[in-house]
This record gives structure tokens, sequence and C-alpha cells, in this order.
């Protein structure tokens, strides 16, 4: 048998090795594998059966980490998130790396951050189900996975996210010019309550999260005729003409009285499905148009209340 010399040692230990990422992604369809992300991340559509045996070497070493989970998050086909060489670690003498977790955190809050994005430019609640870094083994170029993160709660809108051809530049774009946090505090705040629609299996909940959004958004602060201002700026900001802008209007309202009798009688049934979708497509404006204005909060409500329907002058002023 062979044996290293101490020298031989810290040279093997000072070898590095290349690392890389690969998320695997939930709750959208193959339309997204033409959508470039960004930061060097890639989006690739592997069969079930070619990802299973890297899945099972995980549950090999890490039974704590419940990759049945994984499993049953997966469909019979993977939309996968991957990224090469993502960090250089160093090689150990038994044959493995010396990890540094943060590597895996920060590139799964980056591939998380740009699921919310896409949330947010579109219905569909996208999902990073389990993330992992790897190594290629000298030997083989087998994948050598060492580390990872399992969503530890199940998906509980299944809302399918889904592109159109036009729709992947402009997703890429919105990716690209967007980033957390967001510029201002109620902008930001109002996102979370977006995101908390989400991950809740209430629907009154989820509900009442949304309509604190358009709150947070839409209303100057005192108490007076908050059905109203809510549902009147909703209409001059979201409104592409009068006809529009009145029926959002009308529509909010609509929105918001649900919005008091669910409150007043915690009767959840008062919100259906649809509602709630509504409310979100409503929220999910109201933030990129707020984003597109470039304005403060204060800015944009002073100017949505010397505004009548149709009338946007911030797009004016963009074009």
């Amino acid at each position: 048998m062979e044996c290293s010399t101490p020298s031989q040692k810290r040279k093997a230990i000072m070898a590095k090795v290349p690392i890389h990422f690969i998320g695997f992604l939930a709750n959208m369809d193959h339309s997204i594998t033409d959508l470039r992300m960004g930061e060097g991340y890639a989006i690739e559509h592997k069969p079930k059966n070619d990802v299973a045996p890297f899945l099972r070497e995980i549950d090999r070493y890490h039974k704590h980490y419940g990759l049945q989970t994984a499993f049953d998050i997966l469909s019979q086909s993977c939309c996968c998130v991957v990224r090469t060489d993502i960090a250089q670690f160093e090689a150990t003498p038994e044959g493995g790396v010396a990890m540094r977790r943060k590597v895996l955190d920060d590139a799964r809050k980056c591939v998380q951050d740009k699921c919310r994005l896409l949330r947010l430019f579109k219905e569909g609640n996208i999902t990073l189900a389990c993330s992992f870094l790897y190594y290629l083994a000298d030997a083989d170029k087998e994948a050598k996975p060492f580390d990872c993160n399992i969503r530890e709660y199940p998906v509980v809108d299944v809302t399918q996210f889904a592109l159109t051809p036009r729709e992947i530049s402009e997703a890429e774009s919105f990716l690209k010019s967007t980033s957390f946090p967001l510029p201002d505090k109620a902008l930001q705040l109002a996102l979370e309550s977006f995101d908390k629609s989400y991950e809740t299996d209430d629907s009154g909940l989820a509900f009442l999260s949304l309509m604190i959004a358009m709150e947070v958004l839409l209303h100057p602060g005192d108490r007076d005729e908050l059905r109203y201002r809510i549902s009147r700026n909703a209409g001059v900001l979201l409104g592409q003409d009068l006809g529009k802008g009145d029926a959002i209007f009308k529509e909010m309202k609509s929105l918001y009285d649900k919005r008091s009798a669910l409150v007043h009688t915690g009767d959840r049934s008062l919100v259906a499905r649809q509602d709630l979708l509504k409310l979100r497509q409503y929220v999910r404006e109201t933030i990129k148009e707020a984003m597109s204005s470039r304005m403060s909060k204060d800015e944009l409500l002073r100017t949505l209340n010397a505004c009548g329907f149709g009338q946007r002058p911030w797009r004016e002023n963009a074009e």
C-alpha cells in the first residue's frame, strides 16, 4: 500500500475542485426552458429517470434530508436550474472537498429570488423544490453530491407557471432590471404580503394578505374612506382608459367588501378562488406599475389623487 508523505498530503489538500449547482423547480411547465435567468444560471429539461440516481446518491449519505419529499414534488420530468463551476473548494486526502455552506445558501437565495420575480411577472407558483452542490469524481466523472437543501413544506398553491414565446424576452428583461430588496419600503412590504398569498393553504388569510398589500401601496395612511381611496387609486393606476379604470374601481370596491365581511364574520366561504386570483393580479400589476413610475409612495399617491381614470402621466413621461 502506497503511503503519502505530509508534503504530498498538503498538496492534495491545496488542490482545487470545481463545484457545480443544480436546483429542481416545481409547479411550472417546460415552456420556461428557453428562459435565460442571468448571473450564470440556465434552465434545462431532464427526464426524471436521469436525475433519480443523483437524488438516490444524496439519500444514501444524507437520510435526514428526506429526499422522498423531493421525489414527491418532482413530476415525471424535471426543469433544473444549473450553474457550472460556481466555486472551487479544496480537495481532501479522503477524496472529498472542504465545503463552504454559504456557497449553496447564496446560490439558493439567488434562484429563489428569481422565482419570486417570475411570480411577480406572471401568475403561477414557480418554486425551487430542492438544490444541491456537487463535484465530478476524477475516475468516471460521476456526479458526487455533498450538500443539499430541501423545501420543508409542501407547495400549497399549485397554479402552474408558463410563458408564451413572446413572454420569454419580456420575462428576461424583467429579471435583469429588477432586484431585491425593492427600492421603496412600501413596495418591499407589499411584495412580501404578495408572496405570503402563495404559501398559506387558507384562502381567507391569503386574500387578507393581498388586501394588506393593496392598502400598503395605495392608501395614504389616514383612516378616512379606506375602501374608496384604495379602489379609486387602483382604478387610476391600472386603468388604461376611462372604461377600464371605472371597471377596476368597481371591482376593487367589491373585493374590499368581501374583505370586510371576512374580517367581521370569519366566513372564509365568502372568498372564491377567482376572487383570490383577481386580487393577486391587481397586487401584481400595482407593484409593477408603482416600480415603473419611479416615484416614491407619497409622490405616486399625490399624482393619483390629481388624475382621473385613463390619465397616466407617469407612462407618458417614461415614453
